[in-house]
């Protein structure tokens, strides 16, 4: 009889699931005769799936020692190793507990988390077998002074583990513990048939994603194909960037997406990760989920605001370490799974631009879409799907124009306010409840509602003049929603390449689009109103921002020394000779958008007076108004 029987005969009855697993432990180690009889060794244990190490913690030490103990000595060692554990720790720990004994268990939570250094020292790695019926007899048997015949312990094998270990008692006969597990089960499968979550939506019900939405059901797709062999994990598009004004719905279409695509959701923020704790806590968290992700395959890794990780090279001199080790672990992180099947990557985030272009190469967040708010025809149909169907498509219909500016979110809000209205008075809903709890939207009209669409049209065609970025839409909002903070009464959308070469003229020609609004409304009205310089990231900081750059970081202006200053905004304090510098550039800037606009002053008007009316311009849209100004005018636009 081996060292490790012999341990198992002298242990003190203790839990029956520690005793059945010391008893799978025995099987796992007499494949090793050597160590089993007492011999000098390293032995790694790998446990069965979704077992964790700790449970087989207490059965192996006293397997190791012979009783049961807190302290092994100096000739023994042990350690545990899971997956979330960093390869580096396992090895500091190994080098320390266990490399020098002279015989020492490792246990692991699969072969994958397995380091070459410990592999390559242990005498032998292997798996440890299930609790078999025999094993939960003796349990019985020794610990719990009971009888289990063969068909009753294989009866209560096939229940989940923590109803079955509490419910074997010690002199508890076998079949009144079955009659409990059965009556235990049927309990838990009412209470979650009655009180079931709502479910969540698949992306074929849901409306206002647009592109997002067909990114997401192309990924569905390329999912199936891949489970089924036909696609190779390479061909799968496995990385996304969404942007959009909050309260579009960006985590809902992780949610919806990941129902539809049938795969595990793991979601989480750079703040979750910060709440932890100081820098190793986020580190550790982040690479937790990670591989969570990892290890539950198929699956897609969600993480929001990934704009408030920031970009390495706008960093505060004070903070940069620290948030410099945080963007290189998240590209490690993304890295790290980048070649690892079935498992994708989707971010989100309210500005796009303040992500480190890192994040946002091929084979990372390579993908960006945009989602924007809601049109008239999505908004009622967002509408629809929260009410369930309980009013006809026609009768909401007649609400889309008095829920402009507001967002899937904020329709949310409504649909629910509306819904706890009618409970309180013991009926359904009707079109008088949502009424009831519309916000007083301000209507965006008269000549506010011309300089506004003045001003976007100026983005569009300035952008369009000088080849900065590719236009979405150009949207003038009919009203806006006091609710929120801050609300725009219009903006121009563009694309941007994800990755290009950029000089000096690149940073000059988004410094003219930026100013081209105000520069609109001077060429129309002769002045500019105050928007250009309202809310915390409006056209007059972005332009300055980036004559900044172009003057004090990247070597574009009159010299080539580098000038710290504050990320993302013009507050910081600026030298002089800095200062009369940016002005100037921006003044450059203003006067090419002026001269632009009011060279093309007829398609401006022609543009501004198509937004004002229809609060709406597609990119096709806007393509076809400038060809038919060209046809009508017989001369062509000149940058």
């Amino acid at each position: 009889m081996s060292k490790f029987e012999n341990s198992t005969k002298r242990q003190k009855p203790g839990s029956a699931y520690g005793f059945a697993l010391h008893c799978c432990i025995t099987r796992a180690v007499r494949t090793v005769p050597a160590f089993a009889a007492g011999g000098p060794g390293i032995l790694v244990l790998v446990t069965p799936s979704g077992k964790p190490p700790s449970d087989y913690v207490r059965p192996v030490t006293t397997a190791l020692h012979g009783s049961e103990v807190d302290y092994l000595g100096r000739d023994l060692g042990f350690m545990c190793i899971v997956s979330k554990d960093r390869e580096a720790k396992s090895v500091d720990e190994f080098e320390s507990e266990c490399r020098d004994k002279r015989r020492a268990i490792v246990i692991a939570e699969s072969k994958d988390v397995i380091p070459t250094v410990i592999a390559l020292a242990a005498d032998a790695v292997v798996d440890i077998p299930p609790i078999t019926v025999k094993d939960l007899q003796a349990a019985c048997r020794f610990v719990l002074k009971t009888k289990a015949s063969e068909a009753q312990a294989a009866e209560a094998l096939s229940y989940p583990d923590p109803l079955l270990w509490s419910a074997l008692r010690i002199g508890r006969p076998m079949a009144e513990s079955l009659d409990r597990l059965k009556r235990a089960v049927n309990d838990t499968a009412g209470k979650k048939s009655s009180l079931e979550k709502k479910a969540v939506p698949h992306l074929h019900d849901m409306h206002g994603y647009g592109e997002a939405k067909e990114w997401g059901l192309q990924l569905a797709d390329d999912l199936a194909q891949w489970r089924d062999g036909k696609l190779d994990w390479s061909d799968v598009d496995k990385g996304l960037l969404l942007s959009g004004p909050p309260g579009t719905g960006k985590t809902q279409f992780a949610r919806s997406l990941a129902a539809t695509c049938g795969t595990h959701l793991v979601a989480s923020s750079v703040g979750q990760w910060q709440a932890r704790g100081h820098l190793g806590d986020l580190l550790k968290a982040m690479r937790s989920d990670f591989d969570d992700a990892r290890r539950k395959a198929p699956s897609i890794i969600f993480l929001d605001e990934l704009d408030s990780i920031g970009d390495r090279e706008s960093f505060p001199r004070d903070h940069a370490s620290y948030s410099t080790q945080v963007v290189n672990a998240l590209l490690e992180c993304i890295d790290g799974i980048s070649g690892r099947e079935g498992v994708v990557v989707i971010a989100a985030t309210n500005n796009p631009d303040r992500i480190d272009p890192a994040l946002r190469r091929a084979g990372r967040l390579d993908k960006h879409v945009i989602i924007g708010m809601p049109d008239e025809k999505d908004r009622v149909a967002i509408l629809g799907h929260h009410l369930a169907g309980t009013l006809p498509f026609e009768v909401l219909a007649a609400l889309g124009p008095e829920m402009e500016g507001m967002s899937g979110a904020d329709i949310e809000h409504l649909a629910r306010h509306a819904r706890r209205s009618a409970r309180r008075m013991q009926r359904d809903v009707t079109v008088d409840d949502l009424k009831d709890n519309l916000p007083d939207l301000i209507p965006v009209d008269g000549f506010y509602r011309r300089t506004v669409s003045a001003h976007e049209a100026g983005h569009a065609i300035v952008a369009d003049r000088t080849g900065h970025g590719e236009l979405v839409s150009v949207v003038v909002a009919r009203q806006v929603n006091p609710r929120i903070r801050e609300h725009q009464a219009g903006a121009a959308t563009f694309r941007y390449r994800v990755l290009s070469f950029r000089d000096r003229q690149s940073y000059l020609d988004e410094i003219c689009t930026t100013l081209a609004g105000i520069a609109a409304e001077h060429v129309l009205f002769g002045r500019h109103g105050d928007g250009a310089g309202v809310g915390s990231d409006n056209d007059l900081r972005q332009a300055t921002r980036l004559a900044f750059l172009v003057e004090g970081n990247l070597g574009m202006g009159q010299g080539f020394r580098f000038v710290e200053a504050e990320a993302h905004g013009s507050s910081a304090v600026l030298h002089h000779q800095y200062a009369q510098r940016i002005e100037q550039l921006l003044r450059e800037q203003f006067d090419r958008a002026l001269a632009i606009l009011s060279e093309h002053r007829p398609f401006l008007e022609t543009l501004a007076k198509e937004l004002q009316e229809t609060g709406n311009v597609s990119a096709e849209r806007f393509l076809k108004i400038r060809g038919n100004f060209i046809s009508s005018t017989g001369t062509a636009l000149a940058s």
